[in-house]
């Protein structure tokens, strides 16, 4: 008896081994096993502002950008102790933590639909542009998510939300 409670005790404390799942949130609020890498962010805030991630498939590009979301998006902020905190950044939080508005394209959602490449893309960028004036109207003005929606194209409203942020002074 007493070694299958030990074994039962030990397989509770394995972590699942998160294969295909790109979403930083979901491995650090399931407690999956995850390959700390937030030592480079200080590292990476002293680079140039434009940075090219190249790597081979399935290396943890995808993954490594969702942690930049939720360790700089000021909407998530509040939440950095509960996915952070037992990593190598959850005691060295530099100054940029939480402090970004996130707009996140993922083009691999842009190819489906009926229109041509050029319209699927476009309403994929407008879909999330508009996705982003909702999560962030608050740090505008009310009816900032209304206004978005009502630009016409992703071009349009990619330009509305750079004169609002540079008015507010938000960063993007």
């Amino acid at each position: 008896g007493y070694e299958l409670k030990t074994t039962e005790a030990m397989m509770e404390n394995i972590k699942e081994i998160p294969y295909g799942i790109a979403n930083f949130v979901e491995v650090a609020e399931q407690n999956m096993y995850y390959v700390d890498k937030t030592m480079y962010l200080p590292l990476l805030e002293k680079q140039p502002r434009n940075l090219f991630f190249i790597r081979p498939r399935c290396f943890g590009k995808s993954i490594f950008l969702s942690m930049l979301r939720a360790y700089y998006d000021i909407a998530q902020k509040e939440k950095f102790q509960k996915r952070f905190g037992n990593l190598w950044i959850g005691s060295r939080p530099t100054r940029l933590q939480g402090t970004f508005q996130i707009l996140f394209l993922d083009f691999s959602r842009a190819s489906g639909g009926s229109g041509t490449l050029a319209e699927n893309f476009d309403r994929y960028c407008c879909m999330v542009m508009d996705l982003f004036g909702m999560s962030y109207e608050s740090y505008y003005f009310p009816g900032f998510a209304q206004e978005m929606k009502a630009q016409p194209d992703f071009v349009s409203k990619l330009n509305y939300l750079n004169l609002h942020a540079a008015e507010t002074g938000a960063h993007l």
